[in-house]
């Protein structure tokens, strides 16, 4: 009897596709499956590995550290030692095994033994095709979000070329009367120095414009960083100021004093701010309004920040409401409907959510909110 329900308990572990390893309290293997077996013939494990009864699993994690700078190895001990001491129902983590011709991952799961004697089961799930679905779906959402972020430079760069005239005009006249201050006798070196300085000013302007547009235009990994939420909203507006001026829209920016903390990809926010903002100065240019102005408000909660950009503009049509959100949807005859969609997008990726309201205003108000964190909490 002892013999059947041995030869059944490995039926059941050799059924199962994932890899297991049965430990005792110890650490120690007393029970591999067929999967186990085969992984370690394919991936050149030695007999004993192979075999598995008997080996310290600990150590075996352990020797998979010593050149991983996340110390996976050492998480799993201590999870897996929680585990069979009673300290944690169960544990899990992901973790990459890569193959050398391809990569691979495989998600780790830690369950105690329910027999009386201590003891774990370990599963080794290789997760690799949702891995790399994941991965494909972040680069398919990076990329929609940086074509969208050109979509608003084609809004923005004429403004901007107006905006880069006047420093490189400035320059230019400052260059001429160093050419004239030096060529005089005798030379008035107060004169050159302070003639040098506003040259040098007006060349830094022009920098920081060119600079402000490359760095919006970018196009790079999803990292999100703990910041001050006015970081993003002030940048946005200082892009956005140029075809603010050029349309005579007035921007009004109301931050509270003390810092807003989140943790948020400062790019992608801008450019939710960028294309909230162009999209009512582009409203009050075509309703030709002759009260011309932005509002952006940042208010903070205990739990959340929200930011409301209002326009004097003609406001929403019950019809617009109900699609603005959606992909190629645009009131614009020059728009490709992205803006909103990758806007609500990017909000809901960082665990908010981007909606519109008639509030009384006169024109359109939209609002998201985000996360905040609290002084040295988590958050």
């Amino acid at each position: 009897m002892l013999l059947e329900s041995e030869r059944q308990r490995q039926a059941v572990l050799d059924a199962l596709s994932a890899q297991i390893a049965v430990l005792d309290a110890s650490g120690r293997i007393i029970a591999v499956n067929e999967a186990w077996r085969r992984f370690a013939r394919e991936n050149d494990g030695d007999a004993s590995l192979e075999y598995g009864i008997g080996i310290d699993y600990f150590e075996a994690c352990l020797q998979r550290s010593d050149n991983d700078p996340e110390q996976l190895g050492e998480q799993a001990c201590e999870g897996i030692r929680a585990v069979i001491a009673g300290k944690r129902p169960e544990f899990s983590l992901e973790y990459p095994c890569h193959h050398p011709e391809y990569p691979r991952w495989f998600l780790l799961t830690v369950t105690p033994l329910e027999d009386g004697v201590g003891g774990a089961v370990v599963a080794h799930l290789d997760i690799s095709s949702r891995v790399r679905a994941e991965q494909e779906s972040r680069l398919r959402r990076e990329e929609v979000a940086h074509n969208a972020r050109l979509s608003s430079v084609t809004v923005l760069a004429a403004s901007l070329v107006h905006e880069l005239a006047q420093p490189l005009a400035a320059a230019s006249l400052y260059s001429e009367s160093l050419v004239t201050l030096s060529a005089q006798e005798p030379v008035d070196r107060e004169q050159l120095m302070n003639a040098s300085t506003d040259l040098r000013m007006q060349v830094d302007r022009a920098i920081g414009i060119i600079d402000g547009l490359r760095h919006f235009m970018r196009r790079g990994e999803i990292h999100t960083e703990v910041c001050e939420f006015q970081k993003p909203i002030r940048e946005a507006v200082s892009l956005v100021m140029p075809l603010a001026r050029r349309k005579s829209v007035r921007l009004e920016l109301d931050l509270p004093p003390e810092p807003v903390l989140a943790r948020i990809n400062v790019l992608q926010i801008g450019q939710v701010l960028v294309n909230l903002v162009c999209n009512g100065i582009e409203a009050i240019d075509r309703n030709d309004s002759e009260d011309r102005w932005i509002s952006i408000h940042l208010r903070a909660a205990k739990q959340q920040a929200t930011v409301t950009v209002i326009d004097s503009g003609p406001g929403l049509s019950a019809e617009w409401n109900t699609k603005m959100f959606e992909v190629f949807e645009t009131e614009k005859n020059t728009g490709m409907g992205m803006g909103l969609a990758v806007s609500r997008t990017i909000v809901e990726a960082h665990g908010g959510r981007l909606w519109a309201e008639t509030d009384g205003a006169p024109g359109a108000v939209l609002r998201f909110s985000l996360p905040v964190r609290r002084n040295g909490g988590d958050g």
